[in-house]
Parts: structure tokens; C-alpha cells; sequence
């Protein structure tokens, strides 16, 4: 188990720093990404700051050198309209966008395995027929219509904060974050629903299970111990990935909701042309996706140790 931890790691690493080749190639070597663009006027002094710390006056090579340098000792320039250093907005918005995940992945699993595991076991019933409906409807709907429509009809009523928001108002965290969760959730949970359904039903016809009902096992020891186990392998790959993608920050969600977490943080960058938050942002994404990657990949060899073998 070692070696393999150790195998996935060193593959990480190696991900990152092709990553952020690429995403230096895209913004150094292209021009400068330090320089007033359109009617962007970026304070002289800012740009001197970011310029000398990213070497560019230095050869390219050196340059990117310096660029992962900065990257590792978390220092990724100065930013634009606050002159704050980068690392420090993102640190501030960072830990709502990981509660964020973190409710939506409850949702998700939630409503998603649950409705999975009820389809594929009561097959070809009402509960079946209604989860393929359900989960065809959600999968159709974009994350912006269901976004907008619950700002439109939900935000404000009850326990659900307005948008746009009043500064002088303050409401609980986990107030704040229901809608948001439950948008980013909806469809995710749909498609994890057909997963389960599909992968359940493949386990339910294999031998094992079979011979475990053969013994005289209780049907519940049958789907719990044996069944759902092994049906959770296609989930985890595609959860995993769904949360890489939750805590890099959801920005359309973010955005329609004005969510202050770090897509609302990249929305308004991009709209202000603000490049080292730009930057800062995409690299930092990547390194959320490696990193929980990682994860499932350590979790897929728990669940199934003929990975290891591998």
C-alpha cells in the first residue's frame, strides 16, 4: 500500500508541474500578464511588485523557475484593485467554498446512492420508474436555470438569505450555504443515482451474492456487506472527481448566488481582468483535483485491493 501511495504521488506532483508549464506558457510567454489591457489601468507600482517577483526580466526558463519557486513557497503575486497579496484573498474565501463542497457532497450522496440503491432493488417498480424520471428530469436541467430560479422564487423566504445580499444583514453559515449545496448537488446526484442503479444491479447478478443468499444470509446483510460495497466502485471515481470540482470553486454557482467563495473570487477577477488572482485561481484548482484524485485513488485500492496488485 505504500508503494502504491507513493506511486500516486510522485504521478501528482508530476501533474502539477505540467500544469502549471502549460498555464505559464499561456500567460508569460504570450506577453505580459502584469500590463493594463482595454480601459484596465493596473497601478504602476503593482505591476513593478508582480514583475520583480516573477523574474521577468529574467530569460523564460528562468522565469518559470521563478513561477514554481512561488508556487511552492505560496507566493503568487500582488493583487490588482486591493493590493493584498493573493494567497491572502484566496485563504479568506477558501474555507466557504470547501463548506460548500462539503454540504453539496452530503446532498449528493444523500439522495443519489439512496435513490440508486432503492431503484436497483426494487427493480421494474413504482420506486424504479419514478427515480429514471426524476434523475432524467434533473440531469436536463443546467446548473443556471436552477440557479436562477432559486434566487428568483426561493432566496428571501424563510431561513434562506435574499440576493444580492445586504452587508449590514448577518446570517448563519448554514443558512447561507443551503441553496448554494443543494443547486451544485441536484444533478450530480442524478447521475451518481443512474451509477449506483446500474452498478447495484450488475452486483445483485453476480455468483457471491448468489451463494450468500444461498447460505441463509438476511437479505439486509446480503445488499449491506456484500452488495453496496462493491457497487460504490464507479462512485467513488465520479464523486471524487465532483468534489475536485466543488472545492475548485463552482463559479457559476458562486456567482448567481454571490457566494463568497473562490469562483465568485475568479468571476470577478476575470470581469476586472485581475490576472495574478486569475492565475492563482486555475493553478489552485488543478491542485484541488491532484489532490483528491489522490484520495479516490487510495479509496478505489481500499474497496478493491486487485488495483494494488496492479
Amino acid at each position: 500500500m505504500g508503494r502504491f501511495i507513493t506511486r500516486r504521488v510522485l504521478q501528482g506532483i508530476l501533474v502539477v508541474v505540467v500544469a502549471a508549464l502549460l498555464i505559464f506558457l499561456a500567460t508569460f510567454a504570450l506577453g505580459d500578464p502584469f500590463a493594463s489591457t482595454g480601459e484596465k489601468a493596473v497601478p504602476p507600482e503593482v505591476a513593478a511588485l508582480n514583475r520583480a517577483k516573477f523574474g521577468m526580466d529574467q530569460p523564460l526558463v528562468i522565469q518559470f523557475l521563478h513561477y514554481l519557486g512561488n508556487l511552492f513557497t505560496g507566493d503568487l503575486g500582488i493583487d490588482f484593485d486591493q493590493r493584498r497579496p493573493v494567497t491572502e484573498l484566496i485563504g479568506a474565501v477558501l474555507p466557504n467554498t470547501i463548506i460548500l463542497g462539503l454540504v453539496a457532497m452530503l446532498f449528493l450522496l444523500l439522495f443519489g446512492v439512496s435513490a440508486g440503491i432503492l431503484a436497483a432493488v426494487r427493480r421494474y417498480s413504482f420506486w424504479d420508474a419514478l427515480v429514471t424520471v426524476l434523475t432524467t428530469v434533473m440531469i436536463g436541467i443546467p446548473v443556471f436555470v436552477l440557479a436562477i430560479f432559486l434566487v428568483a422564487n426561493v432566496s428571501g423566504i424563510g431561513p434562506f438569505p435574499p440576493v444580492p445580499r445586504s452587508f449590514t444583514v448577518e446570517v448563519p453559515w448554514y443558512f447561507d450555504v443551503l441553496l448554494p449545496a443543494f443547486t451544485l448537488a441536484v444533478i450530480e446526484a442524478a447521475f451518481v443515482a443512474r451509477l449506483m442503479r446500474g452498478s447495484m444491479l450488475e452486483v445483485l447478478r453476480a455468483d457471491y451474492v448468489r451463494t450468500a443468499r444461498a447460505k441463509g444470509l438476511p437479505e439486509r446483510t446480503v445488499l449491506g456487506r456484500h452488495a453496496v460495497r462493491n457497487s460504490l466502485l464507479p462512485v467513488v471515481t465520479f464523486v471524487g472527481l465532483t468534489l475536485g470540482s466543488y472545492v475548485g470553486g463552482a463559479i457559476i454557482t458562486e456567482t448567481v448566488f454571490q457566494y463568497n467563495g473562490v469562483g465568485y473570487l475568479l468571476s470577478r477577477a476575470i470581469v476586472n481582468n485581475n490576472a495574478p488572482v486569475i492565475m492563482a485561481v486555475v493553478i489552485y484548482t488543478v491542485i484541488a483535483y491532484v489532490v483528491l484524485s489522490l484520495i479516490v485513488d487510495i479509496l478505489y485500492a481500499y474497496l478493491d485491493p486487485r488495483i494494488r496488485l496492479n
